[in-house]
């Protein structure tokens, strides 16, 4: 039992009548998740965390605490107005370590929440409308959790004129959106900044789950670049399309329910078929379709998704699709009771947790006293005599919620679990048994790819990892290429077409050596050929796809160029000719709306490097004379690009030299 001395403390007689209200509150909330989803990796949240607990009822006093440097828990009472109604501009800023948090009753209205570089902020229990531009953006932030609101905007007069109601964009990432009814709007919710963002590189990693999306028209959410769970989400009345997707995005749905007055539950944006470089890639699982979907690409799932388990477990919140027809309105928007709610650290579903994790929770309003329940079963918890005496072990399954007290009574957190990892690492990338690595990647967006890292989660008590890398499986021991303290490492350039053994042995604070599991990737060599090849049947990587262009803008060589945007991206291939010296050409789609960066490495070496960007029209670029090569060199064409525009490559000639 934790005691605390109480701040303001009114004393009053309490009726049965009210300790059963209390109760059942408890159990509305107990009964839903905390955070979870991809908020919870790569340090997870805890908002204002045990900051001081303040209460606001006025802009101004809301705008001083989210603005300040000092973490806090604010406490929003009653109807706070901006200029968002008049339309115009009206935001807050939030900074780092907040959690905002509405009493019953709360709402801004006409003011908007923006997020802009920061980090771990809380939005709970709040009804936020008519906010202009957005009601909640995020821009270059991460980990932030929007729980419970309830947003909307438009007039149905001007339902082209609002922005977004909960945007998340430039480089935004591990966000979740949960129990949010999200209504009455044009263009909902984004997670990413459209086409040609480099910032949405390896960014973009959302879960929406158990939020109802009613009168939206589109963007429920829209996703590109980065990696989207959509999960036991209700939709109904979408005029447009409901979860839709671009440019390389990976998409799982699973268990949403598309009631009967939804035009289209899914949609590609941009892309027409698969070989479009704006196409993304998706799967649902389980969900309920009022309507048949569409037999149209545009309409239908790829096959081809993520797996979110490699990031958190989220298998015990999967509600079955008749529970998420009946989410809406008893579960989603503000619940009384949700802003004594104490927050757990770590968030539910958290994997891969070091044992020097120390569980920690949210502080409320006066609290008097915490007790926490403890075990290694949600059926099972014990009190604990205080969170400083817990010591974990590794690969356990730990459950656990918080009772916390003040003067309106007992507060329950719902019960959270987590896992600890094992004392091996795990999770490698590239995935072990891949057969198509990305070899090469893009680190920067003016520049040429590098050669891809390789990383693994954490194992439970490590403090080096030796990390050993052969293309011999009995050879690893004398291949040590990193003993590092990060969880990643770059082995430098590999080859194409050459599968690679790799371990990752924990060295632990004791100094025991933990010896990791063998693990295998490769890359497939693509040959090049005397003559001509086409560049989309060299290996890929980074910002480099497909497009068909058949002859309806211009034609290229097989109907099919690669290109790239927003990044840089690189063509390999290995040389299957006879060695000797060779005349080299490349042709490329010269576009004038902006600037294309190209080059031709043999073996790593910069043999030559141009630019385009003077003609709508096809150009072959003169790469040597006489190139020297040798059976077995590896050829790679990098690329990026500036400004709008893509690059678009097509072929290579490769000729020998009359000697």
């Amino acid at each position: 039992m934790i005691d605390r001395p109480a701040r303001n403390r009114t004393l009053s007689h309490r009726r049965p009548f009210v300790i059963l209200v209390l109760l059942l509150v408890a159990l509305t909330v107990s009964a839903q998740y905390g955070p979870m989803g991809f908020v919870n990796c790569d340090g997870g949240i805890t908002g204002g965390g045990t900051g001081q607990v303040v209460r606001v009822n006025n802009r101004e006093d809301l705008a001083r605490y989210a603005q300040s440097a000092t973490p806090y828990i604010i406490m929003v009472e009653g109807r706070l107005e901006g200029n968002g109604l008049n339309r115009q501009r009206d935001v807050i800023d939030v900074h780092s370590d907040k959690t905002i948090v509405g009493t019953k009753g709360a709402e801004l209205a006409g003011i908007g929440l923006n997020i802009n570089g920061q980090q771990n902020i809380i939005i709970r229990n709040l009804v936020i409308h008519h906010a202009d531009p957005d009601g909640i953006a995020a821009r270059n932030s991460h980990h932030i959790w929007v729980d419970h609101c309830e947003i909307y905007s438009q007039d149905e007069a001007e339902r082209e004129d609002w922005d977004g109601l909960i945007d998340l964009t430039a480089g935004s990432s591990y966000l979740t959106v949960s129990y949010c009814y999200i209504h009455d709007h044009h263009k909902a919710c984004l997670l990413n900044s459209g086409t040609m963002h480099f910032e949405d590189n390896d960014r973009n990693r959302a879960t929406y789950h158990h939020n109802a999306f009613v009168r939206t028209d589109q963007r429920n959410p829209r996703i590109g670049y980065g990696l989207g769970h959509v999960f036991c989400n209700y939709y109904q009345d979408i005029g447009s399309y409901a979860i839709g997707m671009h440019t390389q995005a990976q998409v799982l749905s699973e268990h949403n329910y598309f009631g009967p007055r939804v035009k289209h539950p899914f949609a590609q944006m941009y892309a027409s078929s698969l070989d479009d470089a704006a196409c993304a890639y998706f799967d649902d699982r389980g969900s309920h379709f009022a309507q048949p979907l569409p037999s149209q690409f545009k309409y239908q799932p790829t096959g081809t998704s993520f797996v979110p388990a490699q990031w958190y477990d989220y298998t015990f919140a999967l509600d079955d699709t008749t529970a998420v027809a009946s989410l809406h309105p008893a579960q989603t928007g503000p619940q009384e009771g949700l802003e004594h709610e104490p927050i757990l650290w770590p968030g539910n579903g958290a994997t891969g947790l070091p044992l020097t994790t120390r569980p920690q929770f949210s502080s409320i309003e006066n609290m008097t006293q915490a007790e926490v329940f403890w075990g290694t079963a949600p059926d099972r918890l014990q009190p604990l005599a205080g969170i400083a005496s817990v010591r974990l072990q590794p690969s356990t399954a730990y459950y656990w919620k918080v009772e916390a007290r003040n003067d309106k009574g007992t507060h329950a957190s719902p019960v959270y679990h987590f896992t600890t990892a094992g004392r091996q690492p795990s999770k490698p990338y590239p995935a072990d048994g891949e057969r198509n690595a990305q070899l090469r990647a893009a680190t920067a967006a003016n520049a040429m790819t590098a050669p891809m890292s390789l990383s693994w989660q954490p194992a439970a008590d490590a403090q080096i990892y030796k990390v050993y890398l052969s293309t011999a499986a009995n050879d690893l021991d004398s291949h040590l290429v990193a003993s590092t303290a990060a969880t990643t490492c770059n082995p430098g350039t590999l080859l194409y077409g050459q599968t690679y053994y790799w371990r990752v042995d924990a060295v632990t604070s004791d100094g025991e050596t933990i010896r990791g599991d063998i693990w295998t990737f490769s890359a497939p060599a693509c040959n090049i050929q005397t003559g001509r090849t086409e560049l989309e049947h060299l290996a890929r990587s980074a910002y480099a796809y497909l497009e068909r262009q058949d002859g309806s803008w211009f034609k290229a060589s097989n109907d099919t160029v690669t290109v790239g945007e927003a990044g840089p991206g690189a063509m390999t291939g290995v040389w299957t000719g006879e060695d000797g010296r060779y005349r080299v050409s490349i042709d490329f789609y010269d576009e004038k709306s902006g600037q294309a960066w190209m080059a031709l490495s043999v073996n790593d070496v910069l043999v030559d490097s141009w630019q385009g960007n003077k003609q709508n029209g096809m150009t072959t670029h003169q790469v040597s004379e006489s190139l020297l090569l040798h059976k077995g060199d590896q050829l790679r064409i990098d690329f990026y690009t500036q400004g709008k525009m893509r690059c678009r490559m097509d072929c290579i000639d490769i000729e020998p030299v009359n000697s």
